[in-house]
């Protein structure tokens, strides 16, 4: 099995936008920092206002990642293009739910650190929700390190 990145096309960004719009409102909502009322339209605006341009937008790289030929999940890296040093951000990584526990996760996180090597990027970061385990623990697994924790406390 061989992942293989290819570069979003304007047309696959339509559906996979939408996608990511409803998933990213919903793990607001999970993690407890946005009530579910009105969160699709925040996760809509936030992310028109991070990719005007859609897959043209500067310092925005998007990609579908495929194994085989068959699309097995996305990658939307940022490298802040003026930074002093450069380094990317991982906005969003992603296995598409029928081919999960399969080890494609690794394989698109080392994806994502080949292309940064290739780009002369010595390093990635990443945003990760704290009920995600799952990514948490594949992440601390593949050498990412606590850089920031923001930790929340509900007042009753």
């Amino acid at each position: 099995m061989s992942l293989t990145l290819e570069p979003m096309s304007a047309e696959r960004f339509i559906l996979w936008n939408e996608h990511l719009v409803a998933s990213f409102a919903q793990d607001k909502i999970d993690a407890g920092t946005w009530p579910e009322e009105g969160a699709l339209e925040r996760s809509a605006r936030e992310n028109a206002e991070l990719l005007p341009q859609g897959v043209a937008t500067p310092g925005h790289d998007l990609f579908v990642a495929l194994v085989d030929g068959d699309e097995v999940g996305f990658l939307w890296l940022f490298t802040d293009p003026i930074a002093a040093t450069p380094e990317t951000f991982v906005y969003d990584i992603e296995i598409v739910e029928g081919r999960r526990g399969e080890g494609l996760g690794r394989a698109l996180l080392e994806a994502a650190e080949g292309w940064c090597a290739d780009h002369s990027i010595a390093t990635l970061r990443l945003h990760v929700f704290g009920h995600n385990e799952t990514a948490i623990s594949l992440y601390e697994s593949s050498g990412f390190e606590t850089t920031d924790l923001t930790m929340a406390k509900q007042i009753r």
